[in-house]
């Protein structure tokens, strides 16, 4: 019970962190800024990530090829208009806790890039799927199919542990780990952004 009273009020403690930041951010002007302290309280964040280590989740980066690492173009706009990005206040949020703006985050405009063509910063592993334990190539696949990445049937992948190996093929009931998480998935049909690239 003690504990629970505790990860609340920190809880509390962080919230009013956030709503620090953000209305910093928004309105700096405004009366609901109220005092923070500088450094934000990490007794929640401990205690998810202790939470995370009992069973970590598995991080994938989808690729376009195994020698530059670029992003699949058909992610774009997972990348850049999804609901679930930060937004301007939660960025600042991010960035006061000692954190960074996402890759597509244009910090000049203060907006997310509008085109590929916008991004000045190398895109190399921009980005990163957060599947469960005993996820498959293939629930890799169902994913990206599902984003609207990829299109099509399943014809093969090839994967890397790091940037710079040489890549394996690997099954499609292969499970993710750490070991092919840097992953290449071919298909039979090919996407709108699929078809203007040289074959």
């Amino acid at each position: 019970m003690v504990l629970m009273l505790e990860l609340f009020l920190c809880a509390e403690q962080e919230m009013q962190y956030v709503r620090h930041h953000i209305y910093s951010a928004i309105a700096p002007n405004s009366k609901k800024n109220g005092d923070v302290t500088s450094s934000p309280p990490i007794k929640v964040w401990d205690c998810l990530q202790s939470a995370m280590k009992l069973r970590e989740p598995v991080l994938v980066f989808p690729v376009l090829d195994m020698e530059s690492y670029q992003p699949l173009p058909g992610m774009f706009n997972s990348a850049t208009r999804d609901s679930s990005l930060p937004s301007l206040g939660m960025i600042a949020c991010l960035k006061a806790a000692g954190g960074k703006a996402p890759s597509m985050w244009d910090c000049e405009n203060k907006l997310y890039y509008a085109s590929p063509g916008d991004v000045q910063n190398g895109q190399t592993l921009r980005d990163v799927l957060v599947m469960k334990p005993n996820s498959t190539v293939e629930d890799v696949f169902d994913v990206l199919k599902r984003m609207g990445a990829l299109g099509g049937e399943y014809v093969r992948a090839e994967a890397a542990e790091n940037i710079g190996m040489k890549p394996n093929l690997v099954k499609k009931d292969e499970l993710v780990t750490r070991s092919n998480r840097i992953l290449k998935i071919m298909t039979t049909r090919r996407r709108e952004w699929q078809k203007t690239l040289p074959h």
